[in-house]
């Protein structure tokens, strides 16, 4: 097993690689998707891509396919610069923490805007 700091130094160099890699692809699901984490299990088997993408859900269920069929080429890619001896399983998520922030500044609009006519 790797300790801590190896898996955050492998998580971290995994998101670059594919970050990079994302932009050379010439296909155009993944057009404004960010990578926004990695985490790798201790045992280095199972990598967890976190990505996110504006567009709404047709844009997120692109880019879901294009994960799906770009997952061998993006794992080769991570074999030749890693230089470990496994390379992790790649399962992509989609991460909507930006959508959840949205969601809660809406909210939080609403309610200044329905204090604002209480107080008048």
């Amino acid at each position: 097993m790797a300790n801590q700091t190896r898996v955050h130094k492998i998580s971290e160099r995994i998101r670059s690689i594919l970050a990079m890699h994302l932009l050379r692809l010439s296909d155009p699901r993944f057009q404004m998707v960010t990578i926004t984490g990695v985490r790798v299990t201790t045992d280095l088997r199972l990598a967890k891509v976190y990505w996110g993408v504006t567009g709404g859900k047709e844009k997120i269920k692109l880019v879901e396919d294009g994960f799906e069929s770009a997952k061998g080429i993006l794992r080769r890619e991570l074999a030749l610069e890693l230089g470990i001896k496994f390379v992790p399983e790649l399962k992509f998520y989609y991460d909507d923490t930006l959508d959840i922030i949205d969601e809660t500044q809406a909210l939080m609009k609403k309610v200044a805007e329905i204090e604002k006519k209480t107080e008048s």
